[in-house]
């Protein structure tokens, strides 16, 4: 279908626009083509060459040229046609006719350098088969072939309805506004081709911009074509603008013909211009619509605020934040939801934002609820461009923070489990040890180390009870704890066995105390309920921390003053050394 309108086109052409023997004034054959080989996008490649240089030679031969003409003729439309196609495609792709602005230029240069590659075959042709003038033959050649190809391929393009490659999504003019469109086209042909006294050309612009501005490229085609088939009429009737022009009717036909090539490529940047002005209009319609639809279904708030501190967008999850809805809350100013205790802080750091000494923020405060109740927020705000304020995410940390207080109370409460003695509630061993380490590790003076135990306790366990034993227990625990400083710790590290651990005292003074500790026990009545009333005592070893002494050196000297008092008849207080061994004291 597309040779046989190629076959049509070239035998009109030939038939109509051939003079004084050349070429023809006026080949939109091979435009056809190559619009057809850039639109069809299964174009038969293998059919289309030899099909074009048998039809070319068929046309030429019936209008009795010569058969080296002929075939010479065939071969240059048949080198234009693939090298306008290959080189449209290289240097200016298809995809998107009419969305670049230089996409016109580049196509310009492709069109001229196939027609002068076709020229070039063409005037040979003419000189070897006729014996016309080579440069006179390639110069028909090129002005009835270039403005064929500058201004039919364009409108083909434009026109194919089956492309919307270069399309943009716009809202399309009403049926009727582009009927009156293309009636003030071409109302301004008419004025200026029917007449021959004025060059009126340019009465032709604003009526092809006016219809660019509105229609994009197809406008700018439907335009030219118009203007071309009025111009055309009025031409062939020996009238219109060009006629002043002394020479043949050739001449005439070129320069109407480079009007109309010159004023559509003047149109079609407009076009393209309008095309990228509305894709990427649409392109960032449709990210705002991406973007509030995500934005609808965030569960944080998402805000921006000006320059002023007014809120100027909220998400619809500010509403559930806040307990009022956003029309509401939009344009007052965002520190009013803040509670008092927290908006100086977060007015110095917003101010900051603003003013650009810094970028972003995190920052937690206490917001108050319409009905009253208080929620903790997490402000993550980031500075937008100069004069716009600031934006970022609004979470609400409330249940967070609470379950991070719970989950701390929890860990205190397996801390000091770990560390407590079940039944005395004194500090166990392992928190005796974690303090007697903390203090050697931070070099703490004057450290000392006292243990004791209870004389007798199995005594007491076997005639008594454990229950009995455990009641000793505790009361050795609560008169030992309420004999010494708050500073000093008292501590159960065994069954029946205690140490104390006395800071900031001289050895004297620590002596001192162990003996009071030995005292009291043992001057202390523990009354059993349902049961007599009990006397216990306990053997005690002290020994004072000496400088570069390890823990366990500490304790072990300790302990065999312990291991001493107890062999020296117990209930009394023996003294260790620097040498590890003991001396005793005054009784208890």
């Amino acid at each position: 279908m597309t040779c046989a309108v190629w076959c049509l086109a070239a035998i009109v052409s030939v038939g109509w626009t051939r003079h004084g023997g050349s070429s023809s004034m006026i080949w939109p054959a091979n435009a056809i083509l190559a619009a057809a080989a850039l639109c069809i996008r299964n174009f038969n490649w293998r059919l289309f060459p030899p099909l074009l240089l048998v039809l070319s030679t068929m046309v030429n031969l019936g209008d009795h040229r010569p058969w080296v003409t002929s075939v010479g003729f065939a071969t240059a439309n048949l080198v234009e046609t693939v090298l306008a196609v290959l080189l449209t495609r290289r240097f200016s792709p298809i995809s998107g006719f009419f969305e670049y602005p230089g996409w016109a230029f580049r196509f310009a240069v492709a069109t001229v350098v196939a027609v002068i590659c076709s020229a070039v075959i063409a005037a040979e042709a003419l000189y070897l088969s006729e014996g016309r003038d080579w440069l006179g033959g390639a110069m028909a050649w090129t002005m009835a072939h270039l403005p064929g190809l500058l201004i039919t391929v364009p409108v083909l393009l434009a026109l194919n309805p089956y492309d919307t490659k270069g399309s943009a999504d716009h809202d399309a003019p009403s049926r009727l506004v582009v009927i009156g469109l293309m009636a003030l086209v071409a109302g301004a042909a008419i004025v200026v081709y029917r007449q021959s006294h004025y060059p009126f050309q340019f009465l032709l612009l604003p009526p092809l911009v006016l219809a660019t501005y509105h229609l994009y490229a197809k406008g700018a085609a439907l335009a030219v074509a118009i203007i071309a088939m009025i111009g055309s009429y009025f031409i062939f009737t020996d009238v219109g603008p060009v006629m002043p022009f002394h020479g043949p009717d050739s001449l005439r036909v070129y320069i109407f013909q480079l009007d109309l090539a010159t004023i559509f490529f003047c149109a079609l940047p407009l076009g393209a211009v309008l095309t990228q002005r509305d894709q990427k209009a649409l392109l960032a319609e449709r990210r705002l619509r991406d973007f509030r639809h995500l934005a609808d279904r965030v569960g944080d708030v998402l805000f921006r605020v000006d320059a002023f501190g007014r809120w100027s967008y909220l998400n619809p999850a500010s509403e559930q934040l806040f307990g009022v809805p956003v029309e509401y809350r939009l344009g007052q100013h965002m520190l009013e939801s803040v509670i008092p205790e927290d908006r100086v802080a977060l007015s110095r750091a917003l101010a900051e934002i603003v003013s650009g000494s810094r970028e972003d923020l995190r920052q937690i405060v206490s917001i108050c609820r319409r009905d009253g109740t208080i929620r903790h927020v997490e402000i993550l705000a980031h500075r937008l461009d100069e004069d716009l304020g600031y934006g970022g995410l609004i979470r609400d940390v409330t249940d967070q923070l609470t379950q991070d207080e719970q989950n701390r109370q929890i860990a205190e409460a397996n801390e000091h489990a770990a560390n407590t003695d079940e039944l005395t509630g004194l500090p166990n061993r392992r928190a005796f040890f974690q303090t007697l380490h903390a203090c050697l590790a931070q070099r703490t003076s004057k450290i000392a180390v006292a243990i004791f135990d209870l004389d007798h306790f199995k005594l007491v366990n076997d005639r008594y009870g454990h229950p009995v034993g455990d009641v000793v227990l505790r009361r050795v625990a609560s008169t030992v704890l309420a004999s010494v400083r708050d500073s000093d710790m008292v501590a159960r590290i065994g069954g029946e066995e205690f140490a104390v651990l006395i800071t900031d005292q001289n050895p004297e003074q620590a002596i001192s105390l162990a003996r009071r500790l030995v005292r009291a026990v043992s001057s202390d009545s523990i009354a059993i309920p349902s049961g007599p009333t009990l006397h216990v005592t306990i053997s005690m070893g002290i020994a004072n921390h000496q400088p570069g002494e390890e823990h366990a050196a500490l304790i072990e000297r300790a302990d065999q003053a312990l291991y001493a008092a107890k062999r020296g008849g117990r209930n009394r207080l023996m003294i260790a050394d620097a040498t590890l061994t003991s001396q005793p004291a005054d009784s208890a």
